[in-house]
């Protein structure tokens, strides 16, 4: 590929020696302006895919009023924090300015950054509806690059009309491109809707595992289904000590698992919905820096997020979909590198484990822990009880304190500067209440 000193000199400071499947397809046709529609499993280096010929083509952009033109759009915020860290780096040789537009961050820091006219934007599209309803001076009209990554969880995550009002605030004479890890019915329409005459690119529709996974189960016998916690906790303490994430179904089974693990010596974080934004992306970061050796999850960054070096991937139970598991062991085995991935099957799970090991193109194990083992780490767990709802406790405690601390705080503020509050425009949204919930009945 002919690229520009400014953009090699980068891709050799990241060690990017030889381009992916998916960027060896997409760069060339990118770089001519032609719409894409490409489907490829996540890991496979989508982000360089786009942003290596969208910066290719700003790197040439006229000196005149700085505008937007390009946006990136992303169905969750730790990847459009991924995305933009990316970005960065692939253009910190270049003069293209970048903004990230992603909920959970301060939006009126936001804003101020927008309103310079930065030249890409990448947003979730929640944050980025919000700043086009409410934010002075900031509009689409000169996007002329739409890049719409992870389509398809975009779609399940009910955006649909989120996705359509962006779409038609854009320019119309825009090149778009369109990346979906799945090509279900749904990003089908969209691509009708949003690409004129595209290419498409299909590499590896993400419908089975890496080859060089090797995936365990453990048998959750009838009437042990309480036994998964001290199973997990035996697994970590006796082998996968580091480089390991915990997929979990709920958010209030992850934070207790995190509150064992901790009380068991274990260096861990958690990734979930009920922290802050900045607390989420604190642990990815700890994570990624090797700060902390485990990480619990819910399917929050099952999909997308790229993290380097993860060794194993526990199931704590069974995905709901052979596609979730697909998601889920996908991050380990990437680029080339083993991995191994343990998932525990309880009595009810068993058709779904039929349809994975049917599905593989190598042998499964089933991966037995000794009764003793189990009774040990769950006595450790009873022993712990105590410990856990005490924590629980103060955290609630605390959490009781800094509500009441802001709820102070805002109404000191409102006596202090109540005209200049009351003189602010009310944030409106383009759909209603009740349109909203239409679209997700």
């Amino acid at each position: 590929m002919c690229l520009s000193r400014a953009i090699m000199k980068a891709l050799n400071k990241l060690q990017w020696q030889k381009p992916t499947a998916i960027q060896s397809a997409t760069i060339p046709t990118a770089l001519v302006g032609s719409d894409i529609c490409a489907c490829a499993a996540t890991g496979t280096g989508k982000t360089g895919a786009f942003m290596i010929p969208i910066l290719e083509r700003l790197i040439h952009k006229p000196d005149n009023m700085p505008c937007t033109r390009v946006l990136v759009l992303t169905p969750t915020r730790e990847l459009a924090v991924q995305i933009f860290q990316v970005s960065k780096q692939l253009g910190q040789f270049t003069n293209v300015t970048f903004s990230l537009a992603a909920g959970g961050l301060d939006r009126n820091s936001q804003e101020a950054v927008l309103r310079l006219g930065p030249d890409v934007v990448i947003a979730t599209l929640g944050r980025l509806i919000d700043h086009l309803q409410n934010a002075p001076n900031f509009n689409l009209g000169s996007v002329e690059i739409l890049v719409l990554d992870e389509a398809d969880r975009m779609l399940d995550e009910y955006f649909a009309e989120q996705m359509k009002e962006v779409i038609s605030r854009c320019s119309r004479m825009r090149q778009t491109m369109l990346f979906s890890a799945t090509m279900t019915e749904k990003v089908k329409d969209l691509a009708l809707l949003s690409l004129k005459n595209p290419t498409k690119i299909f590499v590896n529709e993400n419908q089975e595992v890496a080859l060089n996974l090797q995936q365990e189960f453990v048998r959750i016998r009838a009437n042990h289904e309480s036994d998964r916690e001290a199973i997990v906790c035996a697994l970590i303490k006796r082998t996968f000590q580091n480089r390991c994430i915990i997929f979990i179904q709920t958010k209030k089974e992850a934070h207790r698992l995190h509150i064992i693990l901790g009380l068991l010596d274990i260096k861990v974080g958690e990734l979930h919905g009920n922290l802050t934004q900045l607390q989420r992306l604190d642990a990815l970061e700890k994570f990624k820096n090797e700060e902390i050796d485990v990480l619990i999850a819910t399917d929050l960054v099952a999909r997308g997020l790229d993290i380097e070096g993860i060794k194993t991937v526990i199931n704590m139970t069974m995905p709901t979909s052979v596609e979730r598991y697909i998601h889920r062991v996908g991050r380990t085995a990437r680029a080339g590198k083993s991995g191994r991935s343990i998932t525990l099957v309880g009595e009810k799970e068993r058709n779904l484990l039929a349809q994975v090991i049917k599905a593989s193109k190598v042998p499964v194990k089933m991966r037995t822990i000794p009764p003793e083992v189990i009774m040990k780490y769950r006595s450790r767990i009873v022993r712990l009880e105590k410990d856990v709802r005490e924590i629980e406790k103060e955290e609630e405690e605390e959490k009781e304190f800094r509500i009441t601390e802001l709820k102070a705080n805002k109404a000191i503020k409102m006596i202090e500067h109540h005209d200049e509050i009351m003189s602010r425009s009310k944030r409106t949204w383009f759909q209603s209440h009740q349109e909203r919930q239409k679209e997700k009945g």
